[in-house]
């Protein structure tokens, strides 16, 4: 058998080392990849009987041999310290049936291995960039009231941004007045849905003898009282969009089972009527109790439970996520602004306070105060002693000269964070509408001051 260099040059771009003898197992060609592996040249090879390799030790078993033996194609493991080597042996035959050859190939799966741990690294590195540009091109969409500059923000938008293109069910949990409507115009605008219904309900608001015909619709002369024409319910006006049922936790047992029953087979019928619907609705569903709870009590059906929880997202209260209070403090006076024609700011030392709240209330709570306090502000500034007894009582002990700190700390970091995100001193100051010269004086004034106060 004649091994031509047209061969020779395509044996050598074959990864797999690839090792060719004759029916005698004399070594006819060895390429470039082989040599890598078992680390010895092909010119010291040719030539020479595959038996000189087992009996030098350079392969503690040959495949090739055993291929002559059975006539059948093999395959070996070998395991050293360095490698793991998978060895298969294939006899080539003439018209004959005669052995003319055997092509062996050589694979180090220890390399293959550590090269799919590398790939699957890549993938992920790539994942999490992909998932970072989503969620910067998801923020250039502009949902009312959607403040995410903090940490914890910003991983419930990637969480959120990673389900929005699919149909799964999403369960919003969080407390009283975190922002969980806003997350869920947040996916449904982000879903392919986007261009159709949002459709919200509060399953708490609803009175427990209207809530069938509500989600379901009625037809004409269902009941007394019922419209003439009928009327369609939630699920028609949603459906191709999202039904956003907010409170999910008050719902009815019985509207449980029914509801639990569209969303396993996609279908209904009006109250009254004998036409089935068709039902194509994305499920966000949200709550403030613990439904695990309500489970074990049986006041919530567990199957419901398991068939709304596949992707949970916990929206964390506002007293965790205090990197969000300025930028919403400015978002809502502004808005409240416009509104009322009033230039209203907020005094450096009110901030602080309202920093150091806890909001119980939580996003809600924030918007419900800065309203009051634009409209009752008549000189243009939030100053303390306009703010709630119930948020000032709390901080009657701090000292003057620990609020001054605080103070001073908190404009040391968004001087930093604007350095940061601009690059540039000029830039940063004019993004904190100041000159450059104040700008530079405060950064190093205060660089020195904390670099002296933690030293």
């Amino acid at each position: 058998m004649v091994v031509s260099k047209e061969w020779d040059t395509l044996l050598d771009l074959i990864s797999d080392g690839v090792i060719i003898t004759d029916h005698e197992g004399t070594i006819l060609k060895a390429n470039q990849a082989y040599e890598r592996i078992v680390n010895r040249k092909p010119v010291t090879l040719v030539g020479k009987n595959i038996r000189e390799l087992v009996e030098d030790e350079t392969i503690p078993e040959s495949s090739t041999l055993k291929v002559l033996q059975t006539r059948q194609k093999v395959t070996l493991f070998h395991e050293n310290t360095e490698k793991d080597l998978v060895y298969t042996g294939t006899p080539m035959f003439n018209e004959q049936n005669e052995i003319v050859a055997v092509v062996n190939c050589v694979r180090d799966m220890r390399e293959l291995n550590e090269l799919k741990r590398t790939v699957t690294e890549i993938k992920q590195v790539n994942q999490e960039y992909r998932e970072q540009l989503d969620y910067l091109r998801g923020r250039e969409i502009k949902i009312e009231g959607l403040i995410a500059e903090s940490r914890e923000m910003q991983h419930v938008l990637t969480l959120a941004t990673k389900v929005a293109p699919l149909d799964s069910a999403v369960m919003l949990r969080g407390e009283s007045g975190v922002g969980k409507e806003v997350i869920a115009k947040f996916i449904h605008s982000h879903s392919k849905r986007s261009s159709e219904a949002f459709i919200r309900v509060n399953c708490g608001a609803i009175p427990e003898n209207l809530m069938e015909s509500e989600f379901f619709g009625y037809e004409a002369g269902a009941f007394t009282g019922a419209n003439k024409g009928g009327k369609p319910g939630f699920f028609e006006l949603a459906d191709k969009g999202t039904l956003f049922l907010d409170e999910i936790g008050d719902m009815p047992q019985e509207l449980q089972v029914k509801l639990l029953r569209v969303l396993e087979d996609s279908e209904f019928r009006r109250i009254g009527g004998v036409k089935t619907v068709q039902s194509d609705v994305r499920i966000i569903a949200a709550t403030n109790q613990p439904l695990e709870e309500l489970v074990e009590q049986k006041k919530f059906r567990k199957d419901l439970y398991y068939r709304l929880q596949v992707y949970p997202i916990e929206i964390p209260p506002l007293r965790e996520r205090t990197a969000d209070i300025p930028y919403l403090i400015e978002y809502y006076l502004n808005k409240f602004r416009e509104r009322y024609g009033t230039p209203t700011r907020i005094s450096p030392e009110a901030g602080f306070i309202l920093l150091r709240y806890k909001w119980p209330g939580n996003i809600r709570e924030a918007i419900n105060l800065l309203e009051r306090l634009a409209i009752i502000c008549s000189n243009g500034e939030i100053l303390p002693e306009h703010l709630p007894r119930e948020i000032t009582d709390g901080l009657r002990q701090i000292k003057p000269a620990y609020f001054k700190e605080q103070l001073e700390s908190i404009e040391f970091q968004e001087l930093q964070r604007a350095l940061k995100q601009h690059g540039s001193t000029r830039k940063a100051a004019e993004s904190l509408q100041m000159s450059k010269t104040t700008f530079i004086r405060k950064l190093k004034k205060y660089e020195w001051q904390f670099k002296v106060d933690h030293s």
